[in-house]
């Protein structure tokens, strides 16, 4: 078969089209999904995140957040109102969310805090901390590896 020009430029054309028309097709049927249900809600908080981060930062000691082996240590510096702190533990799974769950914070006298291990399941955990000392909110993150 001989094609002159016009006939080769005119099969492009519509060439070009269909796999348009097929992208547009495979895009308009794939789901888009946010990281979470409460996105947007989360975005507008995010500011006072913000704040109870630099207000941690400009502790004088900082919060301990450590894999002891068979527990993740929590530990508060004496210096700080043992007392008065308030919160909560969230251990964060980013591989499964089906496996997060939260915990009281309940510092001891000794401003320790230990949490068993023997139940997680192995791998990669954020432990974010929500608190309040004297009425003023923080907020501490560390990741640690249960073997």
């Amino acid at each position: 078969m001989n094609f002159h020009w016009g006939k080769k430029v005119a099969v492009l054309y519509i060439g070009f089209v269909l796999i348009v028309i097929v992208m547009v097709i495979f895009a308009m049927t794939k789901s888009t999904e946010l990281v979470s249900s409460n996105y947007y809600e989360k975005e507008i908080k995010y500011q006072d995140q913000i704040d109870k981060i630099k207000r941690t930062s400009e502790l004088g000691e900082q919060v301990i957040i450590e894999n002891a082996g068979s527990y993740i240590l929590i530990k508060f510096p004496k210096t700080y109102n043992l007392k008065d702190i308030k919160g909560s533990i969230l251990f964060y799974r980013p591989s499964d969310e089906k496996i997060d769950f939260k915990l009281n914070l309940e510092p001891d006298i000794n401003g320790e805090q230990k949490i068993v291990t023997n139940k997680f399941v192995k791998g990669i955990w954020k432990v974010q901390i929500n608190w309040k000392m004297n009425a003023v909110e923080y907020y501490n993150e560390s990741v640690v590896r249960i073997d």
